[in-house]
């Protein structure tokens, strides 16, 4: 599982949807069927949402899973995920209602996301040839932050983002990441900016904002 300074740096952009929402319902704590940790699949459409006219529903816990690890394609469930899915899961949707939606269920959506997103970095990195990957084929993780050029990240958010959301990123979204971008870099040292661990936690940071962002939850 991801370190304790991963799991806050990657908390900032996702928490901009508890404030959409608004809601505080609290979540349900129990644990997962093992079934569901293998076989998660997408549901219909609850019926409180649809009377309440809403445009979309959240996913619940299973189709949470079963779409973050679609979206990024992995395909392996290891055991440091499924551990971290079933930590998780009491603060994940029980249903698609939007009214499940509150500050633990986004903050369980973010740490089951930057888990997903490192197994995704594992297995793209090991990809020696870098036009295999499926969304990290621009960034160089041999060099430090320094190195790292616009055009790179950028390459890597719109690949994210037609996965992860079906649609680019906006302009506002992308100067988000960009600022997220530099307040990341401008807290390192010197020295660890040109560190590969920095680049890779950057990145990591960013496929994790936008796996749990509300795009990527709801349907």
């Amino acid at each position: 599982m991801l370190n304790k300074p991963s799991k806050v740096a990657i908390l900032c952009v996702p928490l901009i949807g508890v404030i959409i929402f608004g809601f505080n319902n609290c979540g349900r704590f129990s644990q997962p069927h093992e079934e569901s940790t293998e076989n998660a699949s997408l549901g219909s459409e609850s019926l409180d949402s649809q009377q309440l006219g809403l445009p979309y529903a959240l996913l619940s816990a299973e189709q949470t899973l079963s779409s973050m690890m679609k979206v990024t394609n992995v395909t392996t469930l290891s055991p440091a995920l499924k551990a971290e899915y079933k930590g998780r899961y009491g603060a994940l949707a029980a249903g698609n209602d939007l009214s499940m939606a509150n500050g633990p269920l986004m903050l369980g959506s973010t740490s089951l996301a930057g888990e997903i997103c490192n197994s995704l970095l594992i297995q793209e990195k090991a990809m020696t040839d870098v036009t295999s990957r499926s969304f990290f084929g621009s960034i160089d993780f041999t060099t430090g932050v320094s190195g790292l050029e616009d055009n790179g990240l950028n390459t890597s958010i719109r690949g994210m983002a037609r996965s992860f959301w079906g649609r680019n990123e906006t302009l506002e979204e992308l100067t988000l990441l960009q600022e997220f971008r530099t307040d990341f870099i401008n807290a390192l040292t010197e020295t660890d900016k040109t560190k590969p661990v920095a680049i890779r936690n950057l990145v990591l940071a960013t496929c994790a904002a936008m796996l749990s962002s509300v795009d990527a939850i709801s349907y």
